[in-house]
């Protein structure tokens, strides 16, 4: 009995060190760590745009209470005392110099989800909401600087700084639009791939495999395009059985039957499955 036990202690120790040196796990090995390094990495991009996402916020509370007072003064009668005109000018300075730094921080907000890995409609909804905001907050700017005007011809000194805010917000709601065209074009074609099966003569016919590894110059109209992977989990083969060709991580998708008995590809976790390439190549067999 000892012995038996013995045995089978060494043979699990063989049997484990010859797995751990293979070759497939070594690269499962190396995936991981790279997806740990990548999602490590995300989460610093995402701190860094919520800091400043959290920033212009605060920013805009802070807008609103000024604007409080300034709509108050600007709906008042008669002429405006000393101490009330100086503190509408300093309110009015405050708001523009603000309006003015979220106007840079939002187009610095922009770029850094334009330049990371993350994925992620919620901010970009987030980010034109800002940019909305700011829009409105400088034009009912420039109604208060009118109506105060009209009340004392002292504060009116302050228009050209709103008017200029003004002016530099269209030029960023236009330059916004035209990164969101952009970055809305990327992100289409990264939820973008394409996948064909066939036999194996099919296959080979179209030089999608030669000689049992996928063909350099293939035949690219053979292949279906998916518009977003996110939305197609299943993929009919219509055939009795089916292979992968092209590399996919394991666990990411199995095979399966459907109610008809013919073979399907059933996608589990569609950002692995898609994290080696956009390409999804499927023998099977009628």
């Amino acid at each position: 009995m000892k012995k038996t036990i013995l045995f089978c202690a060494v043979f699990a120790f063989i049997f484990t060190s010859c797995v751990k040196n293979s070759s497939e796990y070594k690269a499962l090995q190396a995936q991981n760590d790279s997806l740990a390094l990548a999602a490590t990495k995300a989460n610093v991009e995402l701190d860094q745009i919520m800091e400043l996402l959290n920033d212009v916020e605060d920013n805009f509370r802070n807008i609103q209470l000024a604007e409080n007072y300034l709509t108050t003064q600007s709906t008042g009668q008669g002429e405006l005392k000393p101490s009330v005109r100086n503190r509408i000018q300093s309110e009015m300075q405050f708001v523009t110099e603000t309006l003015d730094k979220n106007r840079k921080q939002i187009a610095d907000l922009e770029a850094k989800l334009r330049k990371s890995n993350l994925n992620s409609s919620h901010l970009s909804q987030t980010l034109a909401g800002l940019r909305k905001e700011l829009e409105e907050k400088t034009d009912a700017l420039v109604i208060l600087q009118e109506e105060l005007a009209k009340r004392d011809r002292q504060i009116a000194d302050l228009t050209d700084n709103v008017t200029q805010l003004s002016d530099n917000v269209k030029v960023l709601s236009a330059e916004s639009s035209a990164r969101q065209e952009i970055i809305d074009r990327q992100q289409a074609e990264l939820n973008t791939a394409y996948y064909c099966f066939g036999t194996s003569k099919e296959l080979k016919d179209n030089k999608i495999v030669v000689s049992g590894q996928l063909g350099a110059n293939f035949n690219r109209d053979y292949f279906i395009r998916i518009d977003d992977v996110n939305t197609q989990n299943v993929i009919r083969l219509y055939a009795k059985k089916g292979k992968l060709i092209s590399k996919h991580p394991s666990g990411s998708y199995a095979f399966a039957l459907d109610a008809s008995g013919q073979a399907e590809l059933r996608i589990l976790d569609t950002r692995n499955f898609w994290s080696l390439t956009k390409y999804l190549v499927i023998e099977v067999k009628i």
